[in-house]
Formats: structure tokens, C-alpha cells, sequence
């Protein structure tokens, strides 16, 4: 899929790093949907600020695609698609847990999905594609679970 660039060939250290990295980054997700499990739900809305954060984040990685990359793909089209997303986890962040995470779940698989497409772009290396779909699964899991429980 990738080609050589250097977005698209990382030291290969740097791609472990953003592995555990990435797979930290669902340890909160994941005590989400434990506590709310087993301790009813205390840390519900922190979690759901944090999933605010994580989607903003990545909203801001695709705008850096967008201006890295302006040859493949479509810089308008992702800015514009990145801050509608972002705005729509704000928008989450603020409603009940029951629809807000359920939103987040939508979310994070949109922004997937945007990411599948730099991924055949070659905007983004074999790698991350694997990580972003390995990582999605799980968040988007956990924000089901949560928005199912909350």
C-alpha cells in the first residue's frame, strides 16, 4: 500500500513506540467499561472527556496528513471532515453517557474510516493501518459497552 516517504517509512522503533503508545491509550477506555461494570460507574465522565481528547487527537493527525500530503489526497475534503469530527466529540463529550458514547463508538470508526482511506492513499505506512484498526476495534468496542451499561 505505502511507499517510501517519511510518513511512510518510520525507524522501525518509532512503529513499537506508537504501538505502546496506542495500546495504553485504550487502558482507559477499558477501566471505563470495567468500573462501570463493577464499581458503577464513578469514572464515566472522565472517560468520556477523554474520549473527546483521543478523537481531537486524531482529528489533528489527519490535518497533518492533509498538509503533508496535499498530493494524495484531498487537503479541503480532510480538514474540513477532521473539524466537523472534532466538533461532533465535543458534541459528545456533553450528552448523556448512554448517547454520547455511542456517538464516540461512530466516531472512532468514521475517523478509521478516514484513515483507511490515506492508508490506500500511501499517506500512511502498512503499519499504522494495522494499529488503527487493532486500536479502533477495541475503543469502539469499549464505547459500546459503556453506552450500553451507562
Amino acid at each position: 500500500m505505502a511507499t517510501e516517504s517519511p510518513l511512510t517509512d518510520p525507524n522501525p522503533s518509532d512503529a513499537r513506540l506508537a504501538w505502546a503508545l496506542a495500546s495504553a491509550g485504550t487502558l482507559p477506555f477499558l477501566a471505563g467499561a470495567a468500573d462501570l461494570l463493577f464499581l458503577g460507574g464513578a469514572w464515566t465522565a472522565s472517560v468520556q472527556v477523554y474520549a473527546a481528547v483521543i478523537a481531537s487527537f486524531l482529528c489533528g493527525v489527519h490535518w497533518g496528513a492533509a498538509l503533508l500530503s496535499a498530493r494524495r489526497v484531498r487537503p479541503a475534503a480532510l480538514l474540513l471532515a477532521s473539524n466537523a469530527l472534532a466538533l461532533s466529540a465535543w458534541l459528545a463529550a456533553m450528552l448523556p453517557a448512554s448517547t454520547g458514547f455511542v456517538l464516540f463508538a461512530l466516531l472512532f470508526a468514521g475517523l478509521a474510516g478516514i484513515d483507511h482511506l490515506l492508508a490506500r492513499a500511501s499517506v500512511w505506512p502498512d503499519w499504522f493501518w494495522r494499529l488503527r484498526m487493532t486500536i479502533t476495534a477495541v475503543v469502539v468496542a469499549a464505547c459500546l459497552l459503556i453506552g450500553l451499561l451507562a
